[in-house]
Parts: C-alpha cells; sequence; structure tokens
C-alpha cells in the first residue's frame, strides 16, 4: 500500500480473496451498541498515541495530529453528528476510519503495537471505572436522603417487622438505617469494583504483546489507572471485571427491589402506613379512583432484568477457552443495560424517598396489637431467675390469653400475670411500653435514639472521609 491510501476496508482484509457477506456484516457488526464507548476508545487511543511518541514510533507532529483529529471526533460525538457506519463492524474501527478521514496518514499508524483484544479489554476497563464512579455518586446522594429521613423520623414509634407479622418495636430511624446500612456496602462494592477494574492491559496485543519498545506503565499513568495487567494472554479475556461490575449492580437491585416491595405494600389501602406524593404515582386508564405505585413496580420488576444480565455474562464467559474469543462481543449489551438501569432506579429512589412520609399515628397504632413486647416480657423472666426457654413458654401463654381477651400485655392485670408465674412485680404490665423497649435496647446496632443518631454520625463521617 502507498503512503496516503485508505484503510482496507476490513482492518483483517489483505489476507481474504473476497468481500464479506453483507448477511454477515450484519450479524457481526457491534458499532449499533459498543459506540456506548466512544468516549473510553478516545481516551485510550489518545493515551497509546502519546506513548508512540514517547518511545519513538511516532513523530511528535504525528502525535498532535492524531490528539487534535481525535478531539475533533469527540467533538462529533457530543454534537450527534459523527458518521457511524455499521460496515466498519465496532466503535474502534468507525474512529480509525473517521481519523484517516481528517488526518491522512498518520492514522494508519495509531494501531502499531495493540490489537482490538486489548483496545476493547481497555475500554471496557474504562467503562467500569467511570461508571462505577459515576454509580458511588448517585448511591452516596441516595444514602444522604435516607439518613435526613433517618434523623427527621428517630422518636417515631413504629413495629419493626419479621415474616409481614409485626414482631417488635423500633423507630422510623432505626427502620432507615436499614436500607443505610445495606446502601453502605453497596457503595462499598462499586468502589472495590472499579478499583479491581482500574488496570490497564494494553501492551497486550492480541495475546502476547508486541516487539516495539512500548512503555504499558506510561500509559496507565496517563489515564489514571493504578497499575497494568501481568499476562497478555489473561487481559485479552478477562472479565472479571464486568462481571464483579454486574454482581455489585444485581445486589443493589435486589435491595431497591425489596424495599420497593415492602413500601408497595405499605402503600396499600390495607396497610395504610406509607403516603407518597402524586407525583410519584400514576393512574389506571379505565378506573378514576386509582393510584398506583408504578416506579417501586418498576424497581421490582427491573431488579429481575439486571439478574438476568449478570447470569448472562457469567453463562457466556463458562465456555470459553483461554484468549480471546468474538464471544466476548456478547458481553457489552448487558452491561451497558445493567448500568443504565442501576443509575435510574437510584436516581428515582432518591427523589421517591425524600418525598414519602412514614404516617407515624398509623404505626402507633400498630404497636397496641399483638405480642410486640413479649420478648421483654420474656427476657425481665429471666432477670427474674427463670430459664430462657422456661420464659418463652409462659410468655406464649401469656400472650395467647391476651389475645383471647382482647388485651394487650400492658393491660393484664396482676392477679391474671400471677397465674402464669407468681413472681412478677406489682404492676408489672404497666410498665411495658413501647418507649421503654426501643430506649432499653441501648448497645451498637440498637434502636435506641442515643444509638441510632450515633450511627448516623458515623455513616456520615465515613462519607465525609471517601473519596
Amino acid at each position: 500500500m502507498q503512503t496516503g491510501e485508505p484503510l482496507p476496508e476490513k482492518p483483517w482484509g489483505g489476507r481474504f480473496s473476497e468481500a464479506t457477506d453483507q448477511e454477515v456484516l450484519a450479524y457481526t457488526e457491534s458499532i449499533s451498541f459498543d459506540q456506548t464507548l466512544w468516549r473510553q476508545d478516545i481516551r485510550g487511543s489518545g493515551a497509546h498515541a502519546k506513548m508512540l511518541v514517547k518511545v519513538g514510533v511516532l513523530t511528535e507532529e504525528e502525535g498532535n495530529a492524531i490528539l487534535q483529529g481525535l478531539s475533533e471526533i469527540a467533538g462529533e460525538f457530543e454534537r450527534g453528528s459523527f458518521p457511524v457506519r455499521i460496515d466498519l463492524e465496532d466503535i474502534h474501527m468507525n474512529i480509525e476510519r473517521r481519523l484517516f478521514e481528517k488526518i491522512g496518514t498518520p492514522a494508519h499508524k495509531l494501531h502499531t503495537a495493540r490489537s482490538r483484544n486489548d483496545q476493547v479489554a481497555l475500554d471496557l476497563r474504562l467503562y467500569v471505572v467511570d461508571e462505577t464512579a459515576a454509580l458511588s455518586v448517585l448511591i452516596r446522594n441516595l444514602i444522604e436522603v435516607v439518613l435526613s429521613k433517618a434523623e427527621e423520623t428517630v422518636d417515631l414509634l413504629m413495629p419493626g417487622y419479621t415474616h409481614l407479622q409485626p414482631a417488635q418495636p423500633i423507630t422510623g430511624g432505626y427502620y432507615y438505617l436499614c436500607h443505610a446500612e445495606r446502601l453502605l456496602r453497596d457503595l462499598d462494592r462499586m468502589q472495590e469494583v472499579g478499583r479491581r477494574a482500574g488496570i490497564s492491559p494494553l501492551g497486550s496485543g492480541a495475546l502476547a504483546g508486541t516487539t516495539f519498545p512500548i512503555d504499558r506503565t506510561y500509559v496507565a499513568d496517563l489515564l489514571g489507572l493504578s497499575g497494568i495487567t501481568g499476562n497478555g494472554l489473561d487481559a485479552v479475556s478477562d472479565r472479571d471485571f464486568a462481571a464483579d461490575f454486574l454482581h455489585a449492580l444485581s445486589l443493589l437491585m435486589v435491595h431497591l427491589s425489596q424495599w420497593a416491595e415492602e413500601w408497595i405494600l405499605w402503600s396499600t389501602v390495607e396497610f395504610s402506613v406509607l403516603e407518597i406524593p402524586d407525583r410519584y404515582m400514576t393512574g389506571s386508564s379505565m378506573m378514576p379512583q386509582k393510584k398506583n405505585p408504578d416506579i417501586l413496580e418498576l424497581t421490582r420488576g427491573r431488579a429481575g432484568r439486571v439478574l438476568g444480565d449478570y447470569v448472562s455474562l457469567m453463562t457466556l464467559l463458562k465456555g470459553l477457552p483461554g484468549g480471546y474469543n468474538r464471544d466476548l462481543q456478547e458481553d457489552k449489551e448487558q452491561l451497558f443495560d445493567g448500568v443504565s438501569i442501576g443509575k435510574r432506579a437510584v436516581s428515582m429512589m432518591t427523589s421517591l424517598c425524600g418525598g414519602a412520609r412514614l404516617k407515624g399515628e398509623k404505626l402507633r397504632s400498630r404497636l397496641s396489637s399483638g405480642g410486640l413486647l413479649a420478648t421483654d416480657m420474656a427476657e425481665d423472666l429471666v432477670r427474674m431467675g427463670v430459664p430462657f426457654r422456661e420464659a418463652h413458654a409462659i410468655v406464649g401463654r401469656i400472650v395467647a390469653y391476651s389475645d383471647s381477651l382482647g388485651l394487650s400485655l400492658s393491660e393484664i392485670p396482676d392477679e391474671e400475670l400471677a397465674r402464669f408465674y407468681d413472681g412478677f412485680p406489682k404492676e408489672y404490665a404497666k410498665c411495658l411500653t413501647p418507649e421503654m423497649a426501643v430506649s432499653r435496647r441501648n448497645h451498637p446496632g440498637g434502636p435506641a435514639r442515643e444509638r441510632v443518631l450515633e450511627r448516623i454520625g458515623a455513616i456520615r463521617s465515613f462519607l465525609a472521609g471517601m473519596k
């Protein structure tokens, strides 16, 4: 090929004697979805070009021309004017061909010392680093809103539930902290995924590197990555970081789905303990009275979609031999889908959480039903010298008796309590109150007011110390 001639229609076209069938082109293209990676591809190519100048493969003039051309291409993508060509297969060849159209011969040299194998591995790693950082910000914002709600409701008494049955008294602050703790783990996972993804595979070539005197660490430094991969054969086929990301996204969506399910129930007429503003509800096309929590239902449903993305990627990976295989083209749509869903779900839950309100009066009224103070009574019997298993049985009989009369435990007269155990102090039952049950649980992780506020402060300090 003479200098300045256009690139072949395919980067591998020199080996073939006939053009690729159009049906094959349509079947194998990935530009329809991998153009999502244009930012990362341009960043990676820019760093690669600078490194080739540094080691003397490109002249400074050629490097500057490449960087200028890449900058112009980035502007085209930003404006939505980039001329995408399906016949060029993927984002890498589209950008390379466009670069040639802009600057000519130097574009032919940009691919020196790299393969599309290590190029796409770099792009995908950069994408994961970028998106875990973006999701970390969104999760952190949601945690801040949850902590504010916890502070607002730190004195709001309510039942805590197990098996969808009222179990023990807690407070709204303690309830919201439950979600804050889950989200804190999600935040930690996101940052860890970004940390593990943040190493550069560029320089691995197709699988065994290159004969050129490349400086891989220099490229990693330019891209803000913490290091380089240790083996080219592994680097071009490694998608652990993508699976890590979808795993973290799956757990995040599971947490949001559980929360959504709870609030769907709590907003029903039957529960009626949560008020969701009308701006976050939708209606029925037929039934005028309906107000539906569609946002929460979609969050619950989309959690299944992200789980499917994760399973799809793992199924893709489990049968592959070593090195790059074209199956890996199918790793991106699942990842892009999971990221898109996760970001929108977190943002939506942040808005909804800030606007929703726990109905304190309704929740307080639920504290009088059932034996929510039964555990306190059993533990008091233990303090009186009764073995716990015996105390458990005694209180179980007392609860059955109080239920038969429609009384709460605090309403049972002394003489009736004495029928079950004669060691209860005088007017013991009157001391059984939800306020007392909460305040007595004054240990780390407990619902007592000071412990809830202490934990809110600790989480805020942790967030303030993060990057």
